[in-house]
C-alpha cells in the first residue's frame, strides 16, 4: 500500500468516525426531538397511525403561561448578554494594551468562573441575596430578591459565569488588530474615544459578535440556575418540568422546536445588525502593539477593577462553602456564620443515596 493511499483511507476514515459520532450524539437527538414536536397519534380504522402536525407548536404560542417563559428567557439572554459585554470589554482593552503589577496573575483569575457551574453559585448566592442572607444584613435592608425579582438573580449569576467567555474573544481580537492604525488615527489627531469607537470596535466586533453569540445562546437554554432559584418561568425549565410528567405529552418537544428555532433567529437577526458593517482583518498585524505602563495610580485602579470582577464572581461559591459548614440557623440575617459545623458533610457521606452518586 502506497503511503498516499494509507494517507487518504486514514483521512477518510476519521471523517467516517467523526460524521458517525456527530450523527449518534447531535443530529439524531435532535431529529427525535422535531420529530416528538411534529407528530400526533391518530385512531383509524386499521388502527393507530402517526402524521405531521403543527398543533403543538401552535398550543405554544397560545399558552400565555409559555408565551410569559419564552419572553422571560429572551430577556434573560438579552440582559446576560449586555452585562458581561459591559464587564469584559474594559478588562480585554486593560489586559491587551496596558502591563500593571500581577497581570499574568488576574489574568489566570478572571477566568476561574468558567471552571465552577453556574447552578452552584446559584445556591450560594440564596445565602446571599435572601432576605436573610448577607446583603440585607450588610446593609440593614429587608429586601427580598428572591421572592420578588428572582429573575435578578438569574442574571447575576449566569453574567458572572459568562462573562469569561466573550473576555476571551475580545481579548484574542485585540490582540490581532494593527497598531498602525491606531497610531495612524492618533496623528491625524483623533483623541482616544474617536479611535475606539471607529477603529478599535469596528475590527473587534467580529470577536465580540463570536462571544456574544455564545453566551446568549447559552444563557437563552440555561436550566441549572433558574431551577436553583425555583424560577418557573422560562421556557428551559417549563420544559424539564413537562419530561418529568407522567403522562407523556408532546408540548415539551414543541417547546424545544420553538426554543431552538429562537435562537436560531436570534442569532440570524444578531448576524444582520452587528455583522452588516462589520470590518475584518484579512492579514495579521504587522507588528505586535506595544503595551504601554500604567502609572502606579492606573495599575492599582486595574488591579482593583480586576480583583473586584473576580470576587464578585467568586462570591457565591464562598456563600456555598459557607453554607456547608454552617450550623443549623447558625448563618441567618447575619453577614457570616455564627456557628460552623462538619455534621452536613458526615452526613452526606454517610448516606448511600449521595455516597453512590459521589462514586
Amino acid at each position: 500500500m502506497s503511503p498516499k493511499l494509507r494517507r487518504n483511507l486514514t483521512q477518510y476514515g476519521l471523517l467516517s468516525i467523526t460524521l458517525l459520532i456527530l450523527g449518534t450524539f447531535l443530529i439524531l437527538p435532535i431529529f427525535l426531538t422535531v420529530r416528538g414536536g411534529l407528530i400526533e397519534t391518530v385512531q383509524t380504522a386499521q388502527g393507530e397511525s402517526t402524521r405531521w402536525t403543527l398543533q403543538h407548536v401552535a398550543l405554544v404560542f397560545a399558552n400565555p403561561l409559555y408565551r410569559e417563559g419564552l419572553i422571560n428567557t429572551f430577556l434573560i439572554a438579552c440582559a446576560v448578554t449586555s452585562l458581561a459585554t459591559l464587564i469584559s470589554l474594559p478588562l480585554a482593552l486593560l489586559s491587551a494594551r496596558y502591563t500593571f503589577p500581577f497581570k499574568p496573575v488576574f489574568n489566570a483569575m478572571i477566568l476561574v468562573p468558567l471552571i465552577l457551574p453556574p447552578f452552584v453559585g446559584a445556591i450560594g448566592m440564596r445565602a446571599i441575596l435572601g432576605r436573610q442572607g448577607m446583603l440585607n444584613a450588610l446593609l440593614g435592608t429587608d429586601f427580598d430578591v428572591l421572592g420578588r425579582a428572582r429573575i435578578v438573580g438569574v442574571i447575576i449569576v449566569e453574567t458572572l459565569h459568562l462573562y469569561p467567555i466573550i473576555y476571551l474573544n475580545a481579548t484574542a481580537a485585540l490582540a490581532n488588530l494593527d497598531p498602525a492604525l491606531d497610531e495612524a488615527a492618533e496623528n491625524l489627531g483623533a483623541g482616544p474615544w474617536r479611535r475606539f469607537f471607529k477603529i478599535v470596535l469596528p475590527l473587534i466586533r467580529p470577536g465580540l459578535f463570536a462571544g456574544g453569540t455564545i453566551v446568549f445562546i447559552w444563557s437563552f437554554t440555561e436550566l441549572g440556575t433558574p431551577l436553583m432559584f425555583d424560577y418557573n418561568r422560562v421556557t428551559p425549565v417549563q420544559i424539564f418540568s413537562g419530561l418529568k410528567e407522567i403522562q407523556s405529552s408532546a408540548v415539551p418537544y414543541a417547546l424545544t422546536i420553538v426554543l431552538l428555532a429562537a435562537a436560531i433567529l436570534w442569532y440570524i437577526i444578531g448576524k444582520l445588525i452587528f455583522g452588516r458593517k462589520g470590518y475584518a482583518m484579512y492579514s495579521k498585524a504587522s507588528r505586535a502593539s506595544a503595551e504601554h505602563k500604567l502609572p502606579w495610580w492606573g495599575g492599582l485602579l486595574a488591579m482593583g477593577l480586576f480583583s473586584a470582577v473576580t470576587a464578585a464572581a467568586i462570591l457565591p461559591h464562598i456563600g456555598v462553602v459557607l453554607t456547608s459548614v454552617a450550623a443549623p440557623w447558625g448563618w441567618s440575617g447575619t453577614v457570616l456564620p455564627t456557628a460552623y459545623t462538619d455534621q452536613h458533610f458526615i452526613t452526606a457521606l454517610s448516606d448511600p443515596v449521595s455516597s453512590v452518586s459521589i462514586r
